[in-house]
């Protein structure tokens, strides 16, 4: 099988990349939080209860319910559900919920 890595494949597996948790230990960030709450921006925040993808993580949760049940595993996302996963994982907008952070920085809150 090929499998063609993405930066946000890359990052979702291995938990190195783009999220606020990760650029955060390099001092790239201020803070590790995600702009949709309090909680540390991580893999598991992006898959499970990131607000800000809400859209991308229904459509992967409708292919997975269909055979599984809810929150599956990251060793079944990677081997049951891999096409759903790496088409939720391209879906990710890192840059955009990014600006979005950097945007209500200014204006004292995040959303």
């Amino acid at each position: 099988m090929k499998i063609n890595l993405t930066q946000n494949f890359t990052t979702m597996v291995t938990g190195h990349g783009k999220t606020n948790s990760y650029l955060h230990r390099f001092k790239i960030k201020e803070a590790p939080t995600c702009p949709c709450s309090t909680r540390d921006q991580n893999i598991d925040h992006l898959l499970f209860e990131c607000e800000l993808l809400n859209k991308e993580k229904n459509i992967l949760k409708q292919a997975i319910v269909k055979t599984n049940d809810w929150p599956p595993s990251k060793r079944d996302l990677l081997r049951k559900y891999f096409k759903e996963f790496t088409q939720f994982t391209t879906k990710i907008p890192f840059d955009e919920i990014n600006v979005a952070q950097i945007r209500c920085k200014d204006k004292s809150k995040i959303i």
